[in-house]
């Protein structure tokens, strides 16, 4: 009568140690180098620099709210792509983006610093040189005076934004040492092999204001010396063809080397 009591005991154990085996080890060197990752000895907690009255609160994206966060990313993305955005030439390859529950893991603790400052690390298995945007949007009133999506469009829309201070000379060959306006941001957004994103925000309250932040992880980030996409007549380089519902990026199931 004991064996199935054994067999379902050794069952789980089998299962544990995979479970274990997958976890990933964020405090690994290989990922990030002498930096230290966000996520390593991390356990999530909020950060002793976060208000304590009223406490912060994590906003975990639903469906609907990942959506468009993708569609707002892909829709510029497209246009650019396609040529039809002023001093911008159209792009030969440019990937469409996804979500990634890894990358939005990790956004979710960088926003629990409660302060606008970049992870030395983020990077993951897939994602070795992973990008990062961060936006701060401050309001009074009742927190519920704005809604999720209402907040998302604004703080997108402050990172594409940057692309009247950026033109094709930085696009050819992404700059060092920049010291004009911020572009980074729209230039992450722009990147021609950012396969992937995920994001979290987090509302916590400081002198009365309300304040929204929220963090996007990308798949890849730019590179100084290198494009942030090859200009070319629209998705011209895409190996598995063109998007239908975006005609400028390629299919989802383009590869890139990320």
């Amino acid at each position: 009568m004991l064996r199935p009591v054994v067999a379902l005991l050794s069952i789980i154990g089998v299962l544990l140690a995979l479970a274990e085996a997958q976890t990933p080890n964020y405090c690994d060197s290989a990922l990030c180098g002498s930096s230290t990752h966000i996520a390593c000895n991390n356990n999530g907690a909020w950060a002793s620099t976060c208000p304590t009255s009223p406490a912060p609160s994590a906003v975990t994206f639903d469906l609907a709210q990942r959506k468009q966060i993708l569609k707002m990313h892909n829709v510029r993305r497209n246009r650019i792509a396609s040529g039809l955005m002023a001093k911008y030439k159209p792009a030969k390859r440019m990937a469409t983006m996804r979500w990634n529950p890894e990358l939005a893991k990790l956004a979710a603790l960088n926003v629990k610093q409660c302060k606008m400052n970049h992870d030395a690390c983020h990077n993951t298995q897939t994602f070795k040189a992973s990008g990062q945007n961060l936006a701060m949007y401050g309001y009074s009133g009742p927190q519920s005076g704005m809604t999720i999506p209402q907040l998302i469009t604004a703080s997108v829309n402050m990172w594409w934004g940057e692309q009247k201070d950026a033109s094709m000379t930085i696009i050819n060959k992404y700059p060092s040492n920049w010291s004009g306006p911020p572009i980074g941001h729209f230039t992450a957004m722009a990147q021609e092999e950012n396969t992937h994103c995920g994001c979290a925000a987090a509302f916590y309250t400081e002198s009365g204001m309300n304040n929204f932040l929220m963090a996007c992880n990308y798949a890849t980030t730019n590179w100084v010396g290198s494009p942030v996409y090859q200009r070319g007549v629209k998705g011209s380089g895409c190996k598995t063809g063109t998007n239908p519902n975006y005609p400028g990026l390629c299919r989802v199931a383009e590869v890139y080397d990320v």
